[in-house]
């Protein structure tokens, strides 16, 4: 191979590498978690409280993210950080450790995305991977499928089937990022590393996503309409200015992820994005407190509910329903 010839299939490599990571890099997040403590986020570290971090692929602009179960598993607090540098509350919608796939949501709306292809893959496709290895934001690495259809015990019982194996470099926190194709589509979602195993990583394909992901929506759309108040909901701490301007007693309030159409929340004109302070005179710090309090006034009607909406106090009046 001549120079000019070996110099041009190096650009050319160069580009497709460039040009998948242009296209997804938008849409891959940095996933933090917390496990124990008592409220607050990730990045506001309380004794005993476990950290953890991973990435994830946003795949509907309307704040819906694919990650690893493991990523999220146990945990009581989670934050998305967003590639412009946005720090967002996120919910698990679901999860599925037998394919270590899960589903957040962030009540934030024309979110990029990246695409998920189902497209068959073929041994020696170029490949790139783009998360957060060791916490580093926005790491890209390439490499090559290496077998398809593979297997991977996780436990004594249990095994991930029809992984994608790969050469692309993966490491600690790449967990949950997208494996992407030199069009930047979404091919898998990395999951694990062999333990002092050189050029060997896998991730779960895009076609066992598509399934995961209806099962869990599916549920969610259930679980949400069955519900009191037709809300999906996640513990938020509240930032010192509003705690001032609202002159606020408490810490925290209950953020709405999702509210189902139809629903009480919906009547009474409540969206996602508000922030739940109090039901009559109960304040709701944690999404526990909301339990409780809708417990404790069941029977009673209508509620009167206190929330903050673009950084302002309000209330309306709500009709349970159930």
């Amino acid at each position: 191979m001549s120079v000019g010839t070996h110099e041009e299939a190096l650009d050319a490599y160069s580009r497709a590498i460039t040009t998948a990571a242009e296209r997804a890099g938008p849409a891959v997040v940095k996933v933090e978690t917390g496990r124990g403590g008592r409220q607050g986020w990730p990045s506001q570290r309380e004794p005993n409280q476990e950290q953890g971090v991973g990435s994830g692929v946003i795949y509907s602009s309307d704040g819906h993210i694919l990650t690893n179960a493991h990523v999220v598993d146990g945990a009581n607090r989670v934050l998305v950080t967003l590639p412009d540098g946005r720090k967002l509350p996120a919910g698990v919608l679901g999860a599925e450790a037998g394919q270590d796939l899960a589903v957040l949501r962030v009540a934030e709306g024309n979110l990029p995305v990246a695409e998920l292809s189902a497209t068959p893959l073929r041994v020696g496709q170029l490949v790139v991977a783009i998360g957060n290895p060791y916490g580093l934001d926005f790491t890209v690495t390439a490499g090559v499928v290496s077998a398809l259809n593979r297997s991977l015990p996780i436990n004594s019982t249990q095994k991930l089937e029809h992984l994608i194996q790969t050469d692309t470099p993966i490491n600690p926190g790449n967990s949950g990022g997208p494996l992407v194709d030199v069009q930047g589509r979404v091919v898998g979602i990395t999951t694990a590393i062999l333990p002092f195993a050189q050029g060997l990583g896998f991730a779960v394909s895009t076609s066992t996503a598509y399934n995961v992901i209806g099962r869990i929506t599916a549920d969610h759309r259930r679980n949400l309409a069955r519900g009191s108040l037709g809300i999906s909901v996640v513990d938020l701490k509240l930032d010192d200015a509003a705690i001032r301007h609202n002159q606020l007693r408490q810490r925290g309030g209950v953020l709405l992820l999702e509210v189902s159409p139809g629903g009480a929340a919906a009547r009474a004109s409540l969206r996602g994005g508000d922030i739940l302070l109090a039901l009559e005179d109960r304040q709701v710090e944690t999404v526990e407190a909301l339990r409780k309090s809708i417990q404790a006034l069941k029977g009673q009607s209508p509620w009167r509910v206190t929330f903050l909406r673009d950084g302002r106090r309000r209330s309306v009046s709500l009709l349970p329903t159930g």
